[in-house]
């Protein structure tokens, strides 16, 4: 009898104890089903081989994508997206031309660039470039590296922005392979002293659009042309038949290009602008009677170029009719509001993008012909 009693108190302790051990580890995959205590035997341990990528995707849970962020568990993150290549809907607003993209740690930037990657200006047998300021209006960089990657040529364009016309002696002596350089506003006229000197016609007409550099041992000479009257002629002389008089709007050193094509044209000319003189017209002079008198007007102010496109020159547009011819030489954009308001009266318009193009036909022949 004491020997059961003692067997009965020793199954209950063992019952006991084996509920109590399943109680507080309810989940420990090391205890057998029938709640023993004891841990299973496994004698696969060490032999199961790991599961494979594919294998692995194949086990994952699918995730609902309606549900939260939290509750989808860790992802993958997303790779930043390059964005592709397109063209610039202004055109050249630095020049003009396609955007790229640049990473920024986890971000994309959009990066302006016209060109493919450029190497440093010092690696190109021969360099070319705009000196001028501000320069973000100009096509000629572009236009010029193009038909260089075209004609598989050893040369780049660059464009130099200049704070004072004094700093040129410096971008040439900096530069061995610089070979020539076109000028814009403002130098145009301010560069004649800094030259060795002038083209007879440059002379003439008073500014140089147009430098070559010729370098002889350890000295460098500079020679100033304009093909700004070239350009204009080649240009415009087709529309300007049967036309006689001439306003020309603005007194810089293109204007002076300008009136020197329509002398050589034979076309009666004055100058138009702010501040009048005994032989300059003011703006306020254009009447009715004069309006009908020079059936041509000639932009030559900076007046509506990119990216100041809502401006135009302050003449009576009124006054216009279908008899006016209205030339600008701005180039970008295609068509200034200078030249919409005139056509919106009637008049015939035309834009300077020949003449940019005809100007650097004429430079580039410069640049290559026999040293003299």
């Amino acid at each position: 009898m004491f020997f059961s009693i003692l067997f009965i108190i020793a199954v209950l302790v063992i019952f006991l104890k084996a509920v109590n051990t399943a109680l507080n580890h309810p989940n420990d995959p090391t205890l057998d089903d029938n709640t023993s205590g004891k841990p299973k035997t496994d004698w696969n341990v060490g032999k199961a081989e790991p599961l494979s990528p594919k294998e692995n995707e194949e086990k994952a849970e699918p995730q609902d994508s309606r549900q939260p962020a939290w509750m989808r568990g860790p992802q993958r993150p997303e790779e930043p997206r390059v964005q592709e290549e397109t063209e610039h809907p202004q055109g050249p607003k630095h020049a003009e031309g396609p955007w790229r993209t640049q990473e920024s740690g986890n971000t994309v930037e959009p990066k302006r660039a016209e060109e493919p990657k450029e190497r440093p200006d010092r690696s190109y047998d021969r360099l070319f470039g705009l000196v001028g300021k501000p320069l973000a209006h100009s096509a000629s960089k572009v236009r010029f590296n193009r038909m260089f990657r075209e004609k598989r040529m050893n040369a780049h364009y660059e464009n130099f922005e200049l704070d004072s016309i004094d700093e040129i002696k410096s971008l040439v002596a900096d530069n061995p392979n610089l070979c020539g350089f076109n000028v814009t506003i403002p130098y145009k006229e301010e560069i004649i002293p800094l030259l060795d000197r002038l083209d007879q016609t440059a002379s003439t007409i008073g500014a140089v659009n147009t430098v070559r550099v010729i370098r002889k041992g350890s000295g460098t000479e500079l020679i100033g042309y304009n093909t700004d009257w070239t350009g204009f002629t080649e240009s415009f002389k087709g529309v300007l038949e049967g036309h006689s008089k001439a306003l020309i709007l603005g007194t810089g050193g293109v204007s002076k290009a300008v009136r020197f094509a329509l002398d050589q044209m034979g076309i009666e000319n004055r100058y138009v602008s702010r501040n009048s003189t005994f032989d300059i017209m003011g703006y306020y002079e254009l009447s009715p009677s004069v309006m009908e008198d020079f059936d041509v007007l000639v932009n030559c102010t900076p007046l509506g170029m990119w990216p100041d496109t809502d401006q135009c020159p302050d003449i009576p547009y009124g006054f216009l009719s279908e008899k006016h011819l209205l030339i600008d030489v701005i180039a970008n954009p295609d068509e200034t509001l200078f030249m919409k308001k005139g056509r919106e009266h009637g008049a015939t318009v035309k834009g300077g993008k020949d003449m940019l193009e005809q100007q650097a036909i004429a430079a580039w022949n410069i640049w290559n012909s026999p040293e003299i």
